[in-house]
C-alpha cells in the first residue's frame, strides 16, 4: 500500500471515531450534570420540609398570640415586648391592628425600648397589667438587665419562645421572672412529629432557691379559654418550705419573749395560722442589734436590712408605712391602725392643807365673796338713805356673817321688801354651803391635782424632755425636719437613749419619767401594755394628742410573687375577728380596765390641816377684834 493510500485509510477511520468520542464525553458530561441537578433538587425539597415545619411553627405561635389577644386576654392592659429576631418571624403588626380592632390596649416594645426608656409604673407592673415576652434568642442577658429594673413587677407574665431547643427551665429561673405571681410558658415541642406548643408553669419548690416546672399539656385554644385557665395559682401550696422571719422580740403585744426566751405575741400566731393553710413553715430568727429598722445614708440597718442585704423572707414586727419602707420593700395591706404616744408622770397633788379651798374654783370663790359683798352692802345702804337705819355696818356684817353660819335675829327688820332681801340671800347661802359641804367630803379623801399636760403644743412649753429610745425609728428625723414650729421643737430636745439592753429598752427612760423630768414617746399600744405590766397606772398617764399616726403591715423584699397572698390571709384573719382575738389574749388582763381611783379612802389629820388652819385664823382675828373693842 502505498504512503498516499495509507493517508487516505487514517483520514476516513478518524472521520468515524471522532462522531462517536464526541458523542460519548458529551453523554458523560450530560450525565454528570444531570446527577449535580437531581442532588440540588433532593437538596432542596430537604429544606423546602425544613422551612415547612418552621413556618408552620411560626403559624402556630402567631395563631397562639393571636388567639391569646383575642381570646382570654381580651379588653385587659397587654404590654407585648419582642427580640429582633421574633420580630421578623411573626407578623406582630397584624395582632396589634386586631388588638385595637377588638378595644383590646395593647403596648409594643422592643427589648432595648424596655431597657433604656422609662415607662409609667402602669405600664410595667400591676394586677391589671398582663406583659408578653416573644423571643427566639436566649433572653438570659436581656433579663439580667431588666433585673435592675425595680419597677418591673406584671401580675401576669405570658413567655413565648418560638425556639424548641432552648433550656427554658435556665430562663424561668430567673430572678425577674419569678417576681409575677402568674406565668404562663409557650414552648414549641421538639420532640414531636407535628408542630405544637407546650404550656408550663413555673411553682417553686425552694422560695429562695431552686423552682419547678409544671406541664400544664398542650397549648389549644379550648383548653386556655380563659385568664383563670392561663394562669393556674403558683403558691397555693406552698409544699413545706420555710420562710425565714426576722424579728426584735421587744414589742408587746405583737411579739413578747416568754420565760424560757422564745419569741411569742399575736404576730407569731397569726402568721402560724396562715402557714397552717398555706403549708410553709415559719421560722423566727431574732436580729442581735436592737434596731427595729431605719435607713441612714442610703442603707437600711436592722430588721429591713436583713430583708434587704441577707435574704430573709418577711418582717412581722408592728412596723408603720412610711415613704422610704414603701419605696424599698413589699407590704401587706395594713392590719392595724397605731400611732406614737407621750407618757408622763402624773403630778403631784396639791399640798393637804389646802384641802378647805379644793371644792371651789378660785373663779368661784370670788364670785361667791363678791356676791356677799354687793349685798350686804347694798341692803345696809338702802336701809340708810331709805328709813335712816341706825348701825347699817352692823347691818352689813350680819348679813356677810350667814354665809359663816351665824345666825341672824330677823325680828328687828319690819320691812317686808328687806325681808324677801334676806330670804333671797338665806336661800343662796344654804345652796352654797350643800354643794361646799358635799365636795370637801370627797377632796378630803381624794387627793387634788395639778391640770395635766394634754397636748404636743403644752408639752412644747414646760419643762419636761422629749426622749426615746434610739432603736432606729423615723420620729426623731420627722420631728427635726418638720415644718410645723411645735413639733420642731420637740425634735431639737429630743434625747435618744443609745444605752439599750435587750430584755427593757425602756428601763431607763422609765425612770426618768418617774422622776419627772422626761417625757417618753413609744407607740400606744406598747405604752398601754407597759403601763399595766411595770403597774404604773395610777403614776403615768399617756397625754391626749398622738404623733404620726399610721398604719402597720408586715414587710417582704420587693417584688416577692406571694405578697398578695400573703396579704389576704392577714386581711380574712382581721376581717373576722381572729386577729383581734389573738391579741387580746396576749394582752390578758393586763390590758383590763381598773378603776383609777387615788388615795386610801381613810381621812388623816392631814387631810384636816385647811380646818384647822382655818380655824386658827378665826381665832387670831376674834383676839385682835376683841382688843380693838378694849382699846375703843
Amino acid at each position: 500500500m502505498t504512503p498516499s493510500t495509507r493517508q487516505l485509510c487514517l483520514l476516513v477511520l478518524l472521520l468515524i471515531l471522532v462522531p462517536a468520542v464526541a458523542a460519548s464525553v458529551s453523554r458523560s458530561f450530560t450525565l454528570t450534570g444531570e446527577s449535580h441537578t437531581m442532588a440540588a433538587h433532593r437538596e432542596h425539597e430537604d429544606s423546602a420540609i425544613v422551612g415547612t415545619y418552621s413556618t408552620k411553627g411560626e403559624i402556630l405561635v402567631q395563631d397562639a398570640l393571636t388567639t391569646l389577644v383575642l381570646g382570654p386576654l381580651r379588653g385587659h392592659d397587654l404590654l407585648l415586648v419582642m427580640d429582633d429576631h421574633s420580630q421578623r418571624l411573626l407578623d406582630v403588626g397584624q395582632v396589634v391592628t386586631m388588638a385595637g380592632a377588638s378595644h383590646t390596649p395593647i403596648l409594643l416594645l422592643t427589648q432595648h425600648s424596655l431597657l433604656h426608656t422609662a415607662y409609667l409604673t402602669r405600664h410595667t407592673q400591676g394586677s391589671l397589667l398582663t406583659a408578653i415576652l416573644l423571643f427566639h434568642h436566649d433572653p438570659t442577658a436581656f433579663f439580667l438587665l431588666l433585673a435592675d429594673n425595680k419597677h418591673w413587677n406584671p401580675s401576669y407574665l405570658v413567655l413565648l419562645c418560638l425556639d424548641p431547643h432552648m433550656n427554658i427551665s435556665t430562663v424561668l429561673s430567673q430572678p425577674v421572672i419569678q417576681r409575677s405571681r402568674f406565668i404562663l410558658l409557650l414552648q414549641p415541642d421538639a420532640k414531636a412529629s407535628q408542630p405544637r406548643l407546650l404550656a408550663y408553669t413555673p411553682r417553686p419548690t425552694d422560695i429562695r432557691h431552686s423552682l419547678k416546672k409544671t406541664t400544664l399539656g398542650v397549648w389549644s385554644a379550648d383548653k386556655f379559654h380563659s385568664r383563670e385557665a392561663l394562669f393556674p395559682p403558683r403558691f397555693h401550696d406552698f409544699g413545706g418550705q420555710v420562710l425565714e422571719v426576722t424579728t426584735l422580740c421587744y414589742d408587746e403585744p405583737f411579739l413578747y419573749l416568754d420565760g424560757k426566751g422564745s419569741c411569742m405575741g399575736g404576730n407569731p400566731d397569726a402568721l402560724q395560722i396562715i402557714g397552717n393553710k398555706l403549708n410553709f413553715h415559719p421560722q423566727i430568727i431574732q436580729i442581735d442589734e436592737v434596731v427595729w429598722g431605719v435607713k441612714k445614708n442610703g442603707t437600711w440597718r436592722g430588721m429591713f436590712g436583713e430583708l434587704m442585704y441577707k435574704g430573709k423572707d418577711l418582717l412581722i414586727n408592728s412596723q408603720n408605712i412610711n415613704h422610704d419602707s414603701f419605696s424599698d420593700f413589699d407590704w401587706t395591706y395594713p392590719y392595724w391602725e397605731d400611732s406614737f404616744g407621750i407618757i408622763l408622770e402624773v403630778p403631784q397633788p396639791l399640798p393637804q392643807w389646802r384641802n378647805i379651798l379644793y371644792p371651789f374654783s378660785l373663779v368661784t370663790w370670788v364670785m361667791v365673796f363678791g356676791t356677799m359683798l354687793v349685798i350686804s352692802s347694798a341692803l345696809a345702804f338702802l336701809l340708810r338713805s331709805v328709813y335712816n337705819v341706825d348701825d347699817p355696818i352692823g347691818i352689813t356684817l350680819k348679813v356677810a356673817a350667814v354665809l359663816l353660819g351665824q345666825a341672824m335675829d330677823d325680828r328687828k327688820m319690819r320691812i317686808w321688801w328687806a325681808r324677801v332681801w334676806l330670804m333671797s340671800w338665806w336661800l343662796l347661802v344654804e345652796i352654797l354651803a350643800v354643794v361646799y359641804s358635799s365636795n370637801l367630803v370627797a377632796v378630803l379623801t381624794i387627793p387634788v391635782y395639778p391640770s395635766r399636760i394634754q397636748t404636743v403644743s403644752e408639752l412644747a412649753k414646760s419643762h419636761y424632755i422629749p426622749s426615746m429610745a434610739d432603736y432606729g425609728s423615723f420620729v426623731p428625723e420627722a420631728l427635726k425636719s418638720s415644718n410645723n414650729p411645735t413639733l420642731a421643737a420637740l425634735g431639737d430636745r429630743l434625747f435618744l437613749d443609745s444605752n439599750l439592753t435587750p430584755f427593757d429598752p425602756y428601763g431607763s427612760l422609765l425612770e426618768r419619767v418617774y422622776a419627772g423630768t422626761h417625757a417618753l414617746i413609744v407607740s400606744i399600744d406598747y405604752l398601754i401594755f407597759t403601763q399595766h405590766k411595770k403597774k404604773v397606772t395610777r403614776s403615768t398617764y399617756i397625754m391626749d394628742d398622738k404623733l404620726y399616726r399610721g398604719y402597720m403591715s408586715w414587710f417582704l423584699r420587693r417584688n416577692t410573687p406571694y405578697t398578695t397572698i400573703l396579704s389576704n390571709h392577714v386581711i380574712r384573719l382581721l376581717e373576722t375577728g381572729i386577729l383581734a382575738k389573738i391579741y387580746e389574749t396576749h394582752k390578758g388582763s393586763l390590758i383590763g380596765k381598773e378603776n383609777q381611783v387615788r388615795g386610801d379612802g381613810v381621812l388623816n389629820l392631814g387631810h384636816l390641816q385647811g380646818a384647822f388652819i382655818v380655824l386658827a385664823l378665826g381665832l387670831v382675828a376674834a383676839s385682835f377684834t376683841l382688843m380693838l373693842e378694849h382699846l375703843v
